[in-house]
């Protein structure tokens, strides 16, 4: 009987997945490698995204301030909508600096020790945005050796080494002054200028590194998703070391044409499905963006702008049951430069919603109430972006409204109100932040020097109220 009852059972399914493959769509072999190429093509920009925006802002580095490795790429005087970096913040002086050991060997950074109404914050990340170490939180100084992935030699004393997986690393560092107050700025300058970095074979007689100013210069480091995502994608698996976690998806690259040590050529045809598959992942980041980030008032519209994961596991994304490759890409499709500690110098909240929980949109104008005693021992600030680039509006005179511009209106209990929409209302142009209609915007509220009562949630940022 449990023979006959088996049999029956095998009979039922083997008619059921005849009548599953009569109805699924005939497709020919070019058609079922076209929809390959297309599947793993969406997939690979996920996948690829950190790589890819910081070989964006490499790029820039070379062609828009004509920049060599260990060039020092700065803003003396904040940036502008110019550096189109992805959510940068213009309340603080941005250093730039791209090296890379395969051609020099090991690399030193010396960071001067902070002093009175100056100081630095910053990290050294490698090529895939794994934060190494940050620095300058301390304020003390510091000798850092950034090793090659393959280096097997002995590590002199008097540094502090760094093993990166890839040979190309990035040094995000952020002047920050106390005021902007003229000895305040030219004690940042003069600090500026102490920082080095010079290949460790040149350590007896270090180079004066090469400052280039990019002041009011296109700085252009947008992520291009579209089929040029794909050349940037190909540069760096060719440049650096293969990682044994991303063999996987180095083999699910092969029908689009990219594989280590190969040239990536892909045909009209191939390109223009790039392209479209490209778009799909954008829509599918910026989706995951605006939903995924969990709320950081149970009441509220703030998040902090990234996975919960990635807090978790301080951005390695890394857990013992999987890895986390659609949460890695969601966040950093959305900034680049992720923090070692978060908090330990810094703090952000982002929102994409208005108190009624609708979308914030250029058309309207908003208002946000800062309430007093903002929980940051140096300086808070509000910066406005793009949703569709993640960087600032082109063209834009005013992004950000910081509590160092002694411009800004304050309330008789020390709260300040900020608007953000198309035009500034009447006399409230230093609280104002434009945004073009027809675009859809997002915020990042920063607090430098974070302090107990944002991290213990007792001094709460409301939220969005639209005032139109």
């Amino acid at each position: 009987m449990a023979k006959l009852a088996t049999a029956f059972i095998i009979g039922l399914l083997l008619v059921s997945q005849s009548a599953t493959a009569q109805n699924a769509p005939s497709l020919t072999s070019k058609e079922l490698a076209s929809r390959t190429v297309y599947r793993r093509a969406v997939d690979a920009v996920i996948w690829g995204v950190p790589a890819v925006t910081l070989d964006m802002m490499r790029q820039a580095y070379f062609r828009d301030a004509k920049a060599s490795y260990n060039d020092i790429v700065w803003w003396p005087n904040g940036a502008g909508w110019q550096n189109q970096s992805l959510d940068v913040d213009t309340s603080v002086h941005y250093l730039y600096i791209f090296s890379n050991t395969k051609d020099d060997g090991p690399i030193v950074l010396e960071l001067p020790a902070a002093v009175a109404g100056a100081k630095f914050l910053g990290t050294i990340l490698d090529t895939w945005q794994v934060p190494l170490t940050d620095i300058g939180v301390d304020g003390q100084a510091a000798k850092y050796l950034i090793l090659p992935p393959d280096y097997a030699g002995d590590v002199p004393t008097g540094y502090i080494p760094l093993r990166p997986k890839t040979y190309n690393t990035y040094t995000l560092l952020r002047s920050i002054l106390a005021s902007r107050s003229e000895e305040d700025v030219r004690k940042g300058d003069e600090l500026v200028k102490q920082v080095k970095i010079y290949p460790l074979s040149k350590a007896g007689n270090p180079p004066e590194p090469r400052f280039i100013d990019m002041t009011d210069k296109l700085y252009n480091a947008v992520v291009p998703y579209d089929d040029s995502f794909f050349d940037s994608l190909a540069r760096v698996i060719n440049e650096e070391p293969v990682q044994s976690r991303d063999l996987e998806m180095l083999g699910m690259l092969l029908p689009l044409g990219i594989e280590k040590g190969k040239e990536f050529k892909p045909d009209a045809a191939t390109r223009a499905q790039l392209k479209t598959a490209a778009a799909e992942a954008h829509a599918w980041l910026i989706k995951g963006i605006i939903s995924t980030f969990e709320p950081y008032y149970p009441d509220g519209k703030w998040d902090i702008p990234t996975s919960s994961i990635a807090v978790k596991t301080e951005f390695q994304w890394q857990v013992p049951n999987y890895f986390d490759v659609d949460a890695r890409g969601i966040t950093l499709a959305s900034f680049f430069g992720p923090v070692f500690h978060l908090g330990a110098g810094s703090f952000y909240l982002s929102t994409y919603y208005d108190k009624s929980g609708e979308r914030l949109s250029g058309k309207n104008t908003y208002r946000l109430h800062v309430p007093a005693n903002v929980p940051a021992s140096e300086f808070w600030a509000l910066t406005v972006y793009d949703l569709e680039t993640e960087a600032f509006f082109r063209n834009s005179t005013h992004v950000t409204v910081d509590s160092l511009d002694k411009s800004v209106r304050k309330n008789a209990d020390g709260s300040v109100d900020i608007y953000v929409g198309p035009k500034a209302p009447a006399g409230m142009e230093a609280n104002w932040i434009y945004t073009p209609p027809g675009k859809n915007w997002y915020p990042w509220f920063r607090f430098y020097g974070p302090q107990k009562a944002i991290l213990d949630k007792s001094w709460k940022l409301p939220d969005f109220e639209r005032i139109n």
